[in-house]
């Protein structure tokens, strides 16, 4: 499609070109019912109209929150085509951010998908604030407008108006693992140009369909779902909650699938645990796991090869069924993925794309596509992106796990057409990270022969062991968490004689062990058991059993507490809050050192 200038202008184009195709599904009672780009387009196009009589207008700020759902997007899509700027939040952010983003950005209009949600911000009294609605018709509201509402009152469609692609389309306000949210400033030109070129490279066309489970208030799920799936007429299924997926994959069949890390590394783990559950299976699964990711790097013999594919048809079938039996390949980005998954599905025929970007580059930097994958990296960087690696201070060793590459590592730091406006309102913490143009990510990589960007950590989360030795903590605590009994692996060590991880066991995994020793331990006193910190540190060796020596964790701290968003340990992007984890558990981490 030509002359897609604006986020509006894809729509546009889609729905000209895809009308009677099917846009968006949710769930009515038992099933999906679904809403066609021609009908959305119309819908919206009235919404558009309802919203310029309220008085919504050029340069205006709308914000969102809710989890995605069709009036969602087309709140967006008319949102945009006013000129208005979008700012989406989690539902399950706390109201004390809701309240600090909207007064930020000054929020003419709020968007909420339920009543407690529009009587907590009814409560900020936030004087920008002139309109709460309601994005899901409900019958007790009678106080608050709807978008159902506004189309109802809305009897003429109103076209885009003429939108310079210079315009702010978002704010998109990043969790961050420190301090309060920052508002990126994204245009139109940025998220186009990311949309665009994105999807170019991947075999995907309108025929293919998604599981929405990314919220759209993360800039990775609303750049793909809400912009590049569009673009090329495909299907979006909504999913009816996180605890819904496994189900909603039957009902769907997706052939596409976009998740984060964890996702992935939950399939992975629950298709496992499955094996563990039978000795026979345990047996055949572990053979095929082995085969599989030893193939990826060196030759098997001819038995093998014949022993492999016939493990292969014996299992392929069940974990192509746990994804609905149409999944053609994933697509993953927010955090790395550790190799072993990645290789893991390939060997079944799912491939898995891994990309990287961040919500200031719109978000995409680079991304591993059809006929363009190399295992360990994140693809090449986007045409509409420049890439360079700029040195830093640190050893050899602890810039890359592969010390042919060390010498290449540096900080990546990004320029191009899809690198943010500014923070918004933060102009000294802009001219910190923004540098004619030039953007920099805080994260350490290299780019090899081949031109695959390779990511080894993040700047600011290494630290120096007591002998001088770099540690990046991020990939090991990834490789350790591909066990299914590991849930989180906190990696400290900065200025001590060696690294202490701080380990939350998956549940699966305490409550086979309270099972196999039924009457000697409990729940309660199981952090400080022995027995089963001896198995918790078992199951760290195993996994670390690949870091250089100086990497290995020598010693155990386990919590049974939630990692949640409510407990400030994890972003509403369910990352790390590593700082916030080390005052947490300060005592318990440092008297490993005693």
């Amino acid at each position: 499609m030509k002359n897609i200038k604006t986020l509006a202008d894809i729509i546009d184009a889609s729905a000209q070109k895809y009308p009677n195709r099917q846009l968006f599904g949710y769930k009515v009672r038992d099933r999906y019912e679904w809403i066609t780009y021609a009908d959305f387009h119309q819908k919206m196009e009235r919404l558009r109209k309802g919203f310029s009589d309220l008085g919504m207008k050029r340069g205006d700020v709308i914000a969102i929150i809710s989890s995605n759902s069709v009036p969602f997007a087309m709140t967006v899509y008319a949102a945009y085509g006013l000129g208005a700027a979008v700012v989406p939040m989690y539902e399950v952010q706390k109201a004390e951010d809701w309240a600090y983003i909207i007064r930020d950005c000054g929020a003419r209009f709020v968007f909420v998908s339920n009543r407690r949600i529009a009587d907590t911000v009814a409560d900020f009294a936030i004087e920008s604030v002139e309109h709460i609605v309601f994005l899901a018709s409900d019958p007790n509201n009678t106080e608050f407008d709807s978008v159902e509402k506004i189309i109802d009152r809305s009897h003429e469609p109103m076209k885009s108006l003429d939108i310079n692609d210079n315009t702010i389309a978002d704010i998109l306000y990043t969790s961050g693992t420190t301090g309060m949210p920052k508002g990126v400033e994204l245009t139109h030109h940025n998220i186009v140009a990311n949309a665009i070129h994105t999807f170019a490279g991947f075999d995907a066309s309108c025929r293919d369909r998604s599981l929405s489970f990314l919220p759209w208030a993360h800039a990775f799920g609303k750049t793909v779902e809400l912009h590049i799936f569009p673009y090329f007429g495909a299907s979006i299924a909504l999913a009816e909650s996180a605890r819904t997926i496994a189900k909603n994959l039957q009902e769907a069949q997706p052939t596409i699938l976009v998740g984060v890390p964890k996702i992935f590394n939950k399939f992975y783990d629950t298709i496992h645990i499955s094996a563990l559950k039978n000795r026979v299976t345990q047996v055949v699964f572990d053979i095929t796991d082995e085969l599989s990711l030893r193939s990826h790097t060196k030759p098997l013999t001819k038995l093998e090869q014949i022993g492999l594919k016939i493990l292969y048809k014996a299992i392929g079938p069940k974990i192509h069924s746990a994804f609905g039996g149409r999944l053609r390949f994933c697509i993953s980005g927010g955090a790395p993925l550790a190799i072993e998954i990645v290789q893991f599905f390939d060997s079944f025929g799912i491939p898995i794309f891994e990309g990287y970007g961040m919500t200031e580059t719109s978000p995409i930097i680079a991304v591993n596509k059809h006929g363009n994958v190399k295992f360990g990296s994140v693809g090449r960087v986007l045409a509409c992106n420049r890439v360079s690696i700029v040195p830093i201070d640190a050893d050899d060793d602890a810039k890359s796990t592969d010390s042919s590459n060390a010498n290449r590592v540096g900080e990546v730091v990004v320029s191009g057409d899809c690198v943010m406006k500014a923070y918004h309102h933060l102009p000294d913490l802009t001219a910190e990270v923004l540098s004619n143009g030039a953007f920099k990510t805080g994260d350490l990589g290299y780019i090899d022969e081949d031109g695959y960007l390779f990511l080894t950590g993040r700047v600011k989360e290494q630290f120096k062991l007591e002998n001088g030795k770099y540690v990046v903590p991020g990939a090991l605590e990834e490789k350790l968490k591909t066990s299914p009994h590991i849930e989180h692996a906190v990696i400290f060590g900065a200025g001590k004689p060696y690294n202490v991880v701080l380990v939350r066991p998956s549940d699966d995994f305490v409550d086979q062990f309270i099972a196999q020793n039924k009457g000697a331990v409990d729940r309660s006193n199981l952090e400080r058991d022995a027995s089963f910190n001896a198995a918790v540190f078992e199951e760290i060796q195993k996994m670390g059993k690949d870091f250089r020596g100086y990497e290995r964790p020598q010693k155990i701290a386990i919590t049974l507490d939630e990692f949640s968003i409510d407990n400030g340990l994890l972003t509403p992007a369910l990352k790390l809050k590593r700082y916030a984890i080390e005052k947490k558990y300060k005592e318990r981490i440092n008297a490993l050192y005693d």
